[in-house]
Order: C-alpha cells, then structure tokens, then sequence
C-alpha cells in the first residue's frame, strides 16, 4: 500500500498530464485568432503559470529527505551538530624556551607593547678571520672599528621609534657543537663600545662613502673607546694565524638594544649575508686607508637572547599572565612569539559523553576568534596546537598532519583560527580512563616569528564571538 505523499504525487502527475494537452488545445485554438486578442492572451499565460506552479511543487523533498519515505525509522543515522560544548582557556609565560642558535634571520630591537609589555631581542656571535696569517705592518693604527649587520627588510613593531644599541665584547665562549635556547645569558665584559641612538630603516638602501649598498645598520666600535679596536690590531702574529687560536681569545660580540618606554620595534637581520661582518680601518707606514674584515658565517656559533617585562603590560594580561589568574581567560586570552606567551586549553566534560551513548565524531573543529585587529601588532601567520602529556611535556595530536586539514592558519576576513581536532577528541571519548590534561598553543615558529595576538575567552565581556567547538556527531545506539 502506498504512502499519501506518493497517493498524491500520483494526483499531480496526473493533473500536470491533463494540463498539458489543454494548454495544446488552447494554443492551437488561439493560432486561428489573427491577431491574438488581449483575453485569449490572458487566459494562455493563466493555464501557462499554472502548469509551471504544478511541475514546480511535484514531488520535490527537502534536502536530506530523499530515500525518507522508503526507509525504516529504525535505520536512520542520528546525526546532530552543537556548538556548546564545555571549553575555556588560559594564557601563561612561554616556560617551553625555544630554540635560537644558526636561524636564518636573527632579530634585534626593543618594543614596548601596552598589552604585553617590554619585549628585547638581543644576539651573541662569534667573527672569525677573514683571512689566517694576515699582517697589519709597520706603525699600524686604528681609524675606526665597525660592525655593520644587513637587514632583511622585516620588522615588527613601530620602525619610526628612535633604539639606542649597545655592543659588548664577550668573556664567556659560544660553543660550535652546542644548544642554545632563548634564555641564553654568557658573561660580557662591562665596556659598552656603542651606545648607538638610531632610527631603523630596514628596506632603505644605504650610502657608505661614495657607494650606495643594500640596507645594512652600522655601528662604530670605537667612537667611545678604542680599546676593542686596538686590541684586534695588536694581536699576535700566533693568534691571526689560525681562526680557532683567534675565536678562543675574542670570543665574540654582544649586541643589544636599551628599553623603551613607548613604541619601539623588533628588527630582522641576516648574520650570514657577506654583507654582515665587523671591519677594522686603519693604516701603516705605507698606506693611509686599509681595512679587514671579520665576518660572521656557517662555522661561527651565533645565538638569540630573548627578554620580556610582563609587569609593564596591561593589568588585565598581567593579572592573567604573571599571577595566575586563569578565570581571566573567560573574556580573553593571549598569545605571543619569542618565548613570550602560551595558552592552555581544557575541554572538561568531553569523556562523559559516552554517558549518552555511543558516539561517533564527524567532525570537531576548535574556532578561535580574535578579540579585534591591530595594524601595528599583526597577528601571526600560523599558530601550532600540541597535547598536554601526563609527565608536562607535549605531544602530537592525531589530526596534525596536513594543514589543510589540521587548521591552525590566521584567517583576516574573520580575524580568527580553526583548528580541526576530530581524531583527538575521538580517542578522549573512546578512552574515558586516558588522562585528559588538556592543550598547549603557541605561536608557530615562534623562535623567528614575535607576533602577538588577543583571543577572544569562552564568554567575553563585550563581543559575540567566543571560543568554542563545533562538533558534528553520530549517535550510534
């Protein structure tokens, strides 16, 4: 016995059928009529719209419905979606120090953040000797001592704010073969040999003497003491003969900039460009203008030191971040690179769900928004998401792999992240006995990357959007 929805679609077609050979006999009746009268043309576009209204309306089911009527109640999947699931986070001090040694680009400035606070970023280097068994020659002195670094052309931060540099000679050695992290702090000795106040311009070409080079930032050693600069040209003979002799008695340089109580910028330097070394100028008895080069390469050690004032930050991320307050983070939340600031996440209820059944997950994304956009203090590019292991380390989730599945990229038109945690929430439902210890975010990359960026909480104060999960899932009793 048929259903009435079929009993009626059998009605339609029938009526469609019978419309459809009046309309023939209309049109043909009509065709005799020279020219059309105006009632002949009503009544035809009548029996037209009416036709069209009936093929419209026949049989037609909302999406998802097709195979319904033939398909047993007991059968069908019961899939829900639900965006309220328990979820809140908290920010606190990058304690996971990050790797600094041999990058690609090495950061150097001062930034004064009126949310984060200070931020410093400084680097010790090794030089070595452009050339074993060089001689300096009769009578040689000093003209000047100088470091000069070439820019990458990024930055972050305000590039308009005046830095002063400071350049240190080491007294403790970078060793070749090992680790370096962002805490690093060797002994210097106290002799500032720059003081340098200056205003970056990391994309402007630069002029030195009669030439114009690629950006670079120079420094003059010897302005306040020409110690250093004399020290080098009175080395023994036995010391220039061989650069590791050289490296164990000048241990490197220091470089670093002063704090700032405003505005302020973190600069991108390439220590392996040909164009980064230190040059001593000087001349002898036989020539007036001479030079050599200390340059800074693959088998010189170099490593970041990065600093952060939190208490110089806004209260709300201070309360949040250096006390402890982790019901802050219902309204928002932080991030900042450079070993400077981490989330953890909790998803507390999530094992109990087998409570109701057994459950099986479609879909589970994490969304992220920001709490608003800032055109100084851009967002990070990418954010990386691990899970908390019971020993405190972290851990691989199983849905990071490809990133076009896993997330985790900044998305401007909605000012947010999503990740996609499927599989991870997965095996916490399916092993209620596993011990859920909850997520660890940072900035990706964040041993080369600064950027800082405020999320918004679970339940903000004063926005629509918030943290939460959106989970797509099968009940399977």
């Amino acid at each position: 016995m048929q259903k009435p929805q079929a009993n009626l679609c059998l009605i339609i077609r029938e009526m469609k059928i019978i419309m459809e050979r009046i309309m023939s006999f209309m049109t043909r009746l009509l065709e005799k009529i020279k020219p059309f009268s105006a009632q002949g043309t009503t009544v035809l576009f009548r029996i037209l719209f009416l036709i069209f209204v009936l093929t419209v309306v026949s049989c037609s089911k909302p999406a998802g419905e097709i195979g319904a009527i033939v398909q047993p109640e007991d059968t069908k999947l019961k899939v829900y979606w639900t965006d309220t699931a328990a979820i809140y986070a908290y920010s606190i001090p990058d304690h996971d120090t990050v790797r600094t040694d041999g990058l690609s680009t090495t950061m150097l400035g001062s930034m004064m953040d009126p949310t984060f606070g200070l931020t410093i970023t400084s680097f010790y280097t090794q030089l070595m000797l452009s050339k074993t068994g060089h001689r300096f020659g009769e009578n040689a002195e000093l003209d000047s001592l100088v470091l000069q670094l070439r820019y990458t052309g990024g930055s972050y931060g305000d590039t308009n704010t005046m830095m002063t540099a400071h350049v240190y000679q080491m007294e403790e050695s970078l060793h070749y073969d090992s680790t370096y992290y962002s805490t690093i702090d060797l002994a210097v000795f106290p002799t500032d040999y720059a003081n340098f106040d200056f205003i970056p311009h990391p994309k402007d070409s630069t002029v030195i003497g009669e030439d114009t080079t690629s950006p670079v930032l120079r420094f003059n050693l010897s302005n306040l003491s020409p110690d250093l600069g004399n020290y080098l040209l009175d080395m023994d003979t036995t010391i220039m003969d061989s650069n590791d002799v050289f490296m164990e008695n000048f241990k490197g340089l220091y470089v670093t900039t002063g704090p700032l109580s405003q505005g302020g910028s973190l600069l991108y330097f390439d220590l392996l460009n040909n164009r980064s070394k230190m040059i001593l100028y000087y001349h002898n008895s036989e020539e007036d203008s001479l030079s050599f080069e200390y340059p800074i390469t693959i088998v010189t050690k170099y490593a970041s030191k990065y600093e952060h004032d939190f208490q110089l930050g806004d209260p709300e991320f201070i309360a949040q971040v250096e006390n402890g307050d982790t019901a802050k983070g219902t309204d928002r939340f932080y991030t900042q690179g450079a070993a400077g600031v981490a989330i953890v996440l909790k998803i507390p209820n999530i094992q109990t769900w087998t409570e109701y059944g057994t459950i099986a997950l479609n879909e589970a994304k994490l969304v992220l928004p920001g709490n608003s956009e800032d055109t100084l203090f851009y967002a990070p590019i990418k954010m990386a998401l691990a899970e908390i292991q019971d020993d405190g380390s972290y851990g691989y989730l199983p849905d990071d792999g490809e990133e076009h599945y896993f997330g985790g990229v900044y998305k401007p038109s909605t000012n947010s992240y999503t990740f996609r945690i499927t599989r991870y929430l997965q095996s916490l439902i399916s092993n209620p006995e596993k011990n859920n210890n909850g997520l660890y975010m940072i900035v990706r990359g964040a041993s080369l990357y600064p950027h800082r960026f405020v999320f918004n909480g679970n339940d903000p104060v004063s926005d629509t959007t918030r943290l939460h999960l959106e989970i797509t899932y099968t009940d399977l009793d």
